[in-house]
């Protein structure tokens, strides 16, 4: 079967009739009542899975804008990115799977996802911004994100916001000298040297009178640090950057609970937090989900654990005691979002962050007494199973991580990447399909 997808530029969204789409938008479920003179994102999804290549498109479509007509040419381009993000790996996917040769690991995949930080309304001064991410995935242990920011002055004549218009005529001078300060903070997560200055079309977004930097995977950090962002206060706005908030983006792209993935719903960063899907975990782990209305207190109980959390809220309860969320629960795609660390607070698990894999790792918990294998242990197990390699890092919890070199006839060096259950000794790695499958069986 073909990968083709059909987006039209000149209209918000069209789609190929064999593909799977939604017949309205689906709307974001917002806590508070937004405000009339809000801008606002919905999404048109095209969906697709062929043995070359697995489409999952959330297109955005900005509407309530003030000037209709930069919305319709805004969205024409959201529309137009995304077809062509889809084009470029679906001719990937097939003219690799074409060679025949057994390099195709497949299928490929794409990911679309977007998240609103300003909705441009008198309450945000007027600011619309808001970031468009693409995973894509063409084998290996991992894909790769790319972040796309958009600021916009919502106006009756519409404009872009540049960095410029904040920060000044030597705005390049004002960002550099912030992100070196806070690349020295915290310098082992960084490439060294690597960062001389912000580009002229630096990406970057605006939430709450905040200039957050945004520099792609692999640009100057290693990809285990994610899409690092670095926050600076726009003068002006009276505004000053949340405790934190300097902290590298993690950018998660799978969720495994119980050595399996959910392939419905993705972890997603929140300033620097990982958030979770609640309800996808809950029912994995078999918990009882009670919600009534947004304004109401989401309540998952799970054998003798109880927590409770309301969207929009940092409060929240576990057995009745009352703990505070790093930041706030919320709606995304219509599924409520909440800290990791909540997870492990709440339901009784173990959660861990695979950042090389990009993978949020949900487990039930252990005992202490229980016996686990050391990293030595576990990696005699990789070697017998898989052969001698070069182990470049070994760590986790749940999980010891391993990653593996070969070198083909061309000499060109593949990194694998096996992990090992340190309670029973199995064995996984993953396939291209980005699922974990186990090679003890």
């Amino acid at each position: 079967m073909g990968t083709a997808l059909l987006l039209s530029a000149a209209a918000p969204c069209a789609f190929a009739a064999d593909v799977k789409r939604t017949a309205v938008p689906i709307a974001v479920v917002s806590s508070v009542q937004p405000a009339s003179d809000a801008a606002h994102i919905t999404y048109r999804s095209v969906q697709q899975s062929t043995d070359q290549l697995k489409t999952d498109l959330q297109v955005p479509v900005i509407t309530g804008m003030k000037d209709s007509a930069y919305q319709n040419t805004l969205n024409a381009n959201l529309a137009a990115s995304a077809k062509e993000a889809a084009d470029k790996i679906g001719k990937q996917a097939k003219d690799d799977y074409a060679l025949n040769d057994g390099s195709f690991r497949g299928p490929y995949e794409i990911t679309v996802r977007s998240e609103l930080f300003s909705d441009g309304s008198a309450a945000a001064g007027g600011v619309l911004s808001f970031r468009v991410n693409t995973y894509t995935y063409i084998g290996g242990a991992h894909g790769s994100t790319i972040a796309t920011s958009y600021n916009i002055r919502n106006e009756e004549h519409a404009s872009p916001i540049k960095l410029k218009d904040l920060f000044g005529s030597d705005y390049k001078t004002v960002v550099n000298r912030a992100v070196l300060a806070q690349i020295a903070k915290r310098p082992d997560g960084f490439f060294p040297g690597t960062f001389k200055t912000i580009a002229d079309d630096q990406a970057f977004y605006i939430h709450k009178g905040v200039a957050y930097i945004i520099f792609q995977e692999g640009e100057i950090a290693p990809y285990s640090t994610g899409i690092p962002e670095f926050a600076l206060a726009i003068p002006g706005f009276g505004a000053a950057v949340p405790a934190g908030a300097d902290k590298p983006s993690i950018t998660a792209s799978r969720l495994m609970i119980n050595g399996k993935y959910s392939s419905n719903a993705h972890p997603v960063n929140n300033n620097g937090r990982v958030l979770v899907p609640m309800r996808i975990i809950s029912e994995k782990l078999n918990a009882t989900v009670q919600f009534t209305a947004m304004n109401q207190p989401i309540i998952i109980k799970r054998g003798n654990d109880t927590v409770q959390f309301t969207i929009g809220n940092t409060q929240a309860y576990v057995n009745g005691r009352s703990v505070q969320l790093d930041v706030p629960a919320k709606v995304i795609d219509g599924l409520s979002y909440a800290p990791i660390s909540f997870v492990a607070k709440g339901l009784g698990t173990d959660v861990q962050w695979e950042g090389f894999a990009r993978v949020v790792v949900v487990e039930e918990k252990h005992a202490a007494s229980e016996k686990a294998f050391d990293v030595q242990s576990a990696q005699a197990i990789v070697q017998k199973q898989v052969g001698s390699g070069v182990t470049i890092e070994a760590n986790g919890a749940q999980f010891i991580r391993f990653y593996k070199f070969m070198a083909s006839n061309e000499n060109v060096t593949y990194e694998y990447q096996y992990l090992v259950d340190k309670y029973t000794g199995e064995l996984f790695t993953y396939y291209a399909d980005g699922t974990m499958h186990s090679l003890s069986k």
